[in-house]
């Protein structure tokens, strides 16, 4: 079996070593730089040597070049793991079997009841939201792409705790990455078999969607609780843009920092600059 990947982070790192044990993959795609991505963008050149994986470099992975390049590599499927563009009909149409894309969150199944310490949300972001919520877990979705976002029936799920004391986004983000690999390992078999699961999505009774988050959004308000400013630094740990204060017109960046007792100790502090230069 065929199939191309796309993706961007760890999630597609993890998924890529996994994947090529099933099958056969024709070519990942990545994007060709960061951009206004919210995130910062894994680097698969030395990982898709290895594993002799073709590897095309994009913009837009629903524009004319890379829907010929897909077609051209003739996919009985498609995958989005760790993907933060949304995947159009005209493309995840191609392959024969359909297209999976992946929602770091636990999304319920039909009739299933909403439980308030996992987050389950569709929509933006869901790392990010996971710790800015306070949950006390999350997980992967896997499920087959359809026109309405994180809608589709659901391949593959799983669940992760979360340190609701000290889980950053960079830990929780490996934590489902390594969940997403496990979920491929027990479910690809199906899908070479020919016979993979569609378990139908509650799509009415869920929780709120999840809004977008910018990095203007991460500007810590100095009146808020200790565990809130606490909670949104975790929040936007690399590869994720960093919280930061103004101050005189300087942007004050925290990439690192823990509560304890409430008191902030181990701070790593930045002024201006990027949390991705030197990365």
């Amino acid at each position: 079996m065929r199939v191309v990947l796309a993706s961007m982070n760890e999630i597609g790192k993890h998924g890529l070593e996994e994947l090529v044990r099933h099958v056969e993959v024709a070519g990942l795609f990545t994007p060709r730089e960061r951009g206004n991505h919210y995130m910062d963008l894994f680097d698969f050149t030395a990982l898709a040597a290895r594993l002799k994986v073709p590897v095309f470099k994009i913009a837009d992975i629903n524009d004319r070049e890379t829907e010929a390049q897909i077609r051209a590599l003739a996919p009985d499927a498609g995958l989005s793991l760790g993907w933060k563009q949304i995947v159009k009909p005209h493309i995840f149409g191609i392959p024969r079997l359909g297209w999976i894309g992946a929602h770091p969150g636990k999304l319920l199944l039909k009739g299933e009841p909403i439980d308030p310490e996992v987050c389950s949300a569709p929509g933006n972001e869901p790392i990010n939201h996971a710790i800015l919520g306070g949950f006390r877990k999350t997980g992967m979705t896997l499920f087959w792409l359809k026109s309405r976002i994180d809608a589709g029936e659901v391949f593959a799920r799983g669940e992760v705790d979360i340190d609701t004391g000290h889980e950053t986004a960079q830990t929780l983000l490996v934590k489902i990455a390594r969940l997403t690999a496990g979920l491929l390992r027990e479910n690809l078999p199906l899908l070479v078999a020919g016979n993979p699961p569609r378990l139908p999505q509650e799509l009415k009774n869920t929780q709120p969607y999840m809004k977008p988050i910018r990095a203007e959004n991460n500007r810590i308000d100095l009146a808020a609780p200790a565990e809130q400013t606490y909670r949104l630094i975790r929040s936007c740990i690399y590869p994720y843009p960093n919280a930061f204060i103004k101050f005189h017109g300087a942007r004050i960046y925290v990439e690192r920092a823990r509560l304890e007792q409430g008191v902030f100790t181990d701070l790593k502090l930045r002024v201006g600059g990027s949390p991705y230069a030197g990365k």
